[in-house]
């Protein structure tokens, strides 16, 4: 009997240390498990965010190429016709790059993805014409118009697209799907015409322009010193904080320096009751000022985008700037952002570029930005020798009608700037553009197209 016990003993002790070794198997293999869940997880979040960025990128490039499609229909020389082949023949070859990250097969976007390649291979035809000294030909103008109908279509669906990707409306390993749903509905659309000038060349240029700036003269980028401070003495802290305070509106001892900046425009920074500003170390301008106040919105907005412009010329004059022009404004989350720009003897400087905050809701000042205006604003010399208005409209596209003239200096991608006619026109589809035509040379120096919205005016 007490061999019996003890053999049970011993039993028992084996089956107890059997279920200790099962269950720390058991327990190893769940942290391997879960542990390759999550990285598996982890990879297909990856993958998806690739997705993402991949069809955001090739959301932009198309937006691109109808923007420059568009323009190319209403450009009238050749330096303006070069520039936007090299910018479709850029473009095209971005998108096809973008459209190669996508989870497709070959077969699925064959069309889209050969669209691409039409328009590259176009452009750099056109570009090799206009080289030789050729002429862009109606036959040749109505296929850019053809691809750029294409392009708007296959826009809306990317953007459509992207917009279900943003709400959220698809979820993990939908993407294969939902991409082929896109190539059946863009593919079955007909095939816009290509001329029988048409040929096979090799896709892109290896020396792409640099652009210094994107959009209508808003930002020129600061790769230079400032103009306007040029000479002048360095002010201290607290004399630009007293800059600051008249700025605001705000008590001197509301505001607080609580940093410094280098760079191209130094400045001195100061922050209190939910406001910063910056002022620069020489000659105390202030540069920058940015309100955190909440500003209502809908039906709490009082003004009117026009009294926010009436509010921001306010604004600008009482602190010594008198001969400012407003040109396009911006209404978001309640905020109107006017862009003024100054005058000299009636033309505008876009590169003296100040933007103002008006808070629709009881007029704040809330946000200003007067960097291009401190870098920029300087004499300038007006030609003496210009060719008359009526000679430079003749470089307008004879598709374009134009409905007012002024005079500007606009930047140019060498940091300098020229002296320009600007004609505001409208086309017989409804598309509202601005051309630039060179005042001295009758050349056309820069086409923008207005998009127009309730919000206020983009300018591509």
């Amino acid at each position: 009997m007490q061999t019996e016990a003890i053999i049970r003993k011993r039993i028992s002790r084996g089956m107890i240390r059997v279920i200790s070794y099962l269950t720390a198997a058991c327990v190893a293999l769940g942290a391997v498990a879960y542990n390759n869940y999550s990285q598996a997880k982890q990879y297909r979040a990856n993958l998806e965010y690739t997705y993402m960025r991949s069809l955001n990128d090739l959301t932009d490039y198309m937006a691109n190429i109808q923007t420059a499609l568009s323009k190319g229909t209403y450009a009238n020389t050749a330096p303006q016709q070069y520039g936007l082949t090299a910018k479709l023949t850029e473009e095209a070859s971005l998108a096809k790059s973008a459209l190669g990250q996508l989870p497709l097969a070959d077969v699925e976007l064959n069309n889209v993805n050969r669209f691409l390649s039409q328009v590259g291979d176009y452009a750099s035809y056109l570009s090799s014409s206009l080289s030789r000294g050729q002429a862009l030909n109606e036959e040749e103008i109505s296929n850019l118009i053809s691809l750029g109908d294409y392009a708007g279509t296959l826009l809306l669906d990317l953007q459509d697209l992207l917009a279900r990707f943003d709400g959220g409306g698809l979820y993990e390993g939908e993407a294969a799907q939902v991409f082929q749903d896109l190539s059946n509905q863009t593919q079955s659309q007909e095939e816009p015409l290509i001329s029988s000038g048409f040929r096979e060349m090799n896709e892109g240029f290896t020396d792409y322009p640099t652009l210094i700036y994107d959009g209508p003269f808003s930002d020129h980028i600061l790769l230079r010193t400032s103009k306007m401070l040029e000479g002048q003495a360095e002010v201290d802290a607290e004399s630009a904080r007293m800059r600051a305070a008249d700025l605001t509106g705000a008590g001197y001892s509301a505001l607080q320096l609580s940093g410094e900046t280098g760079g191209n425009l130094p400045c001195y920074t100061f922050s209190g009751g939910g406001t910063t500003v910056s002022v620069t170390k020489a000659g105390g301008y202030p540069n920058e000022m940015l309100s955190s106040r909440m500003v209502s919105t809908g039906s709490a907005a009082q003004l009117s985008p026009q009294e926010a412009v009436e509010k921001a010329k306010n604004f600008l004059s009482q602190h010594g700037m008198e001969d400012m022009k407003e040109s396009y404004y911006q209404t978001s989350n309640g905020v109107c952002t006017i862009n003024f720009a100054a005058q000299q003897e009636g033309a505008v400087c876009y590169s003296d570029l100040v933007k103002v905050g008006v808070a629709l809701d009881n007029g704040d000042i809330i946000s200003y930005n007067a960097t291009g205006y401190l870098m920029n604003h300087t004499g300038r010399q007006i030609p003496q020798q210009v060719i008359p208005q009526e000679q430079a409209q003749q470089n307008v596209s004879p598709r374009l009608t134009v409905e007012r003239v002024a005079t500007a200096f606009i930047p140019t991608p060498g940091l300098d700037e020229v002296y320009c006619y600007e004609f505001t026109c409208s086309a017989e589809n409804g598309d509202r553009v601005l051309v630039y035509i060179n005042a001295q040379t009758g050349l056309e120096e820069q086409i923008y197209i207005l998009l127009q919205s309730d919000g206020g005016t983009l300018v591509m």
